[in-house]
């Protein structure tokens, strides 16, 4: 079953089941999904299927449509993905994806004359399970701020609502950078050209960086550090 939800702020706003190959999103009433706010176009983006699976198109949106933090033109799209569109995310569910097992190559066949040798197996090496670490943002200067946990799949930095991390300012963008959480870690983009800097480093726009421990990222007049804890030790 594929189905989407739209949430604005976190909160859940509309849970709908696609039952067609095709879901058009958008601010106008005879879209399949209607986001009534100013910053989404008229047509701004669809869902469709074709035979290789589902896909994510921009229809030449004012805005932009955003794809796991990279703005994109036209993505394959998978179970759990969130795609920011505006002040709002649409986040995709696939059940057949999320439940369908890895192939694997049958044995091979086994002549009835043969005689099969069954090898006991080596014993397992369990060895001390490594402590879980989660990745935080602190606010510089100062302690003065609880850390901040990255704990989505996306984490946005900006003035909108949508923000996880609130930029203060009458002209501060509503999305300044974003941070993808992946099998490596954190990956940093900017959204706004040359109003971030990673160490220093002005980063372009749309160009994922990967975050090392301890890094320093400035996002206009925010200063953040890029840290990891160990799960229920003290921040």
């Amino acid at each position: 079953m594929i189905k989407i939800l739209l949430k604005f702020n976190g909160a859940l706003v509309k849970e709908q089941s696609v039952l067609t190959e095709e879901v058009t999103i958008g601010r106008k009433p005879e879209n399949d999904l209607v986001i009534d706010n100013p910053a989404v176009s008229g047509r701004h983006c669809r869902i469709f299927k074709d035979p290789e699976g589902y896909y994510i198109e921009d229809l030449n949106s004012t805005n932009g449509t955003f794809l796991r933090g990279h703005k994109v033109s036209r993505s394959p799209l998978h179970h759990q993905d969130e795609v920011a569109i505006a002040k709002h995310t649409v986040i995709f569910f696939n059940d057949e994806e999320a439940v369908s097992p890895a192939s694997a190559e049958p044995p091979a066949p086994v002549s009835s004359d043969s005689t099969v040798i069954i090898a006991a197996p080596p014993p397992a090496v369990v060895g001390p399970k490594a402590a879980e670490r989660v990745a935080f943002l602190r606010v510089l200067p100062g302690d003065s701020l609880k850390p901040i946990p990255l704990t989505q799949l996306t984490t946005y930095i900006g003035r909108s609502a949508q923000a996880h991390v609130k930029l203060k300012g009458l002209f501060a963008p509503d999305l300044a950078a974003c941070m993808a959480k992946k099998a490596d870690g954190h990956h940093l983009t900017a959204l706004k050209d040359k109003y971030v800097k990673l160490n220093g480093d002005s980063l372009m726009d749309n160009t994922p960086v990967p975050l090392k421990e301890g890094d320093l990222i400035d996002v206009g007049s925010l200063k953040l550090l890029y840290f990891l804890q160990e799960v229920g030790a003290p921040t």
